[in-house]
């Protein structure tokens, strides 16, 4: 019979948190990122709901941030034209229909990293899983 040692156990458990610690940043992370999927489908429809206005000849009326909590009332005269941030601190000026393609692109890779982040946790999961049944296995022995 193959004798357990609690160096054995202990290093099962560290190598467990770990991938529990690992398991939880990747949920944080992908929660972000979701949070930026979420951010894309709105600026998308509010774009298409102002080029929707403007076609019919009509002014948007908005609240506009002026900082600490602050805001001011004001038109949308022009909406088919719009600043969309493009990374690394820079911004780009954009016909609506560009903005939507651009933020389009921007969710289809969101999406995609997304994905990869499922697969990752998945393979954590799986690790702690593996080593839940292995520990239990060692201990199984020491019990008879």
């Amino acid at each position: 019979m193959v004798e357990v040692s609690e160096e054995d156990i202990r290093n099962l458990a560290a190598r467990h948190q770990e991938f529990q610690r690992q398991a939880e940043g990747l949920k944080q992370q992908m929660n972000m990122v979701q949070a930026s999927i979420t951010s894309c489908d709105q600026a998308t429809v509010t774009i298409n709901e102002l080029k929707t206005v403007s076609a019919e000849g009509k002014t948007a009326e908005t609240m506009v941030p002026v900082g600490f909590g602050s805001f001011v009332y004001a038109e949308i005269k022009n909406a088919d034209k719009v600043i969309v941030d493009l990374g690394a601190g820079f911004s780009a000026e954009e016909t609506a229909d560009e903005a939507v393609e651009t933020l389009k692109r921007r969710k289809e890779q969101l999406t995609k990293i997304l994905e990869q982040m499922s697969a990752s946790l998945t393979k954590y999961i799986q690790g702690m899983q593996a080593l839940e049944v292995e520990a239990e296995k060692l201990q199984q022995p020491s019990q008879a």
